[in-house]
């Protein structure tokens, strides 16, 4: 089994900037392109250890980043399972 988390943004200016402020925080996140099951927003997403969803979550909290949604995605040979996480 696979599994990581993502961040999904509204646009690539935003997708691109909250990258950098992870960066400036220490936190390691690569861009990928969305997953499939996330249709609504730019295309961009992060991906990130699912071990650092609470500590993301707050960097997200302090900067206030239009995003689609944190998602929590686990595969598991052929299937995928997509899951939304409450950031509130």
């Amino acid at each position: 089994m696979e599994s990581f988390a993502v961040v999904a943004f509204r646009s690539r200016q935003h997708a691109l900037y909250f990258s950098r402020i992870l960066k400036q925080e220490g936190y390691e996140a690569q861009m990928i392109s969305t997953p499939k099951g996330i249709s609504i927003g730019c295309g961009l997403s992060l991906r990130f250890s699912p071990h650092k969803i609470n500590e993301i979550m707050q960097v997200y909290k302090r900067n206030k980043v239009p995003i689609v949604g944190f998602y929590l995605i686990e595969k598991y040979g052929n299937i995928t399972q997509l899951k939304r996480i409450n950031c509130h």
